[in-house]
């Protein structure tokens, strides 16, 4: 059985992964930034996009550190937790990816909307509106949770928060500006969690 370091390492090796694959080692996110800052759509999406860009930083950073403990983990923590931890962040990142997948082209991390740009209504996107952030909202849950440092849980629960917002922002401008949000909408009631909101 794998102990609680081996599950936090997997954790990190798996967000690692992410960062390289997902944000093409961090250089997707910051040209998507670039381009926000250009654009006219949504200050308060743009401020949003970097709040959950160093958020997810320093919860990165103080997992690092905390691995090399060179930040204390405060919280007492067992080793059922530390595997939630690692499987919720497993399934987060996972579950992006396959978000991703149905989104294709139409895929950013800024809030935008191209000439040819379509409602994406199949996979996920056929039960919420916004599964992409659930999923990084687990993967941020699961990282809090697998180090219960205090900073870890901060930075997470912050970046977890400013996703919230942001898919609040990004809903009101998808039904002011794409044709047949608003129907998709009625089709699809919720946000982030099926049956919930």
């Amino acid at each position: 059985m794998l102990n609680i370091i081996a599950l936090r390492w997997i954790t990190l090796g798996g967000i690692f992964l992410w960062v390289i694959l997902y944000w093409q080692g961090g250089k997707k996110i910051v040209v998507d930034i670039q381009n926000s800052l250009r654009s006219k759509i949504s200050r308060p999406d743009t401020i949003l996009l970097i709040a959950i860009s160093i958020c997810s930083t320093g919860a990165i950073s103080a997992s690092c550190l905390a691995s090399f403990k060179l930040l204390p983990i405060a919280l007492s923590q067992n080793w059922a937790v530390t595997f939630i931890g690692m499987s919720l962040s497993m399934l987060g990142i996972l579950g992006m990816f396959y978000c991703r997948h149905y989104l294709g082209k139409f895929w950013r991390a800024e809030t935008h909307l191209s000439n040819q740009h379509q409602i994406i209504d199949t996979g996920p996107y056929r039960l919420i509106r916004h599964p992409i952030y659930t999923f990084a909202i687990l993967m941020h849950i699961g990282l809090g949770l697998a180090f219960l440092s205090v900073w870890v849980v901060l930075f997470a629960g912050a970046a977890s928060l400013a996703y919230i917002f942001k898919t609040k922002e990004e809903d009101l401008y998808l039904e002011q500006n794409l044709t047949g949000y608003r129907e998709y909408k009625q089709r699809v009631r919720y946000y982030l969690l099926p049956g919930i909101w």
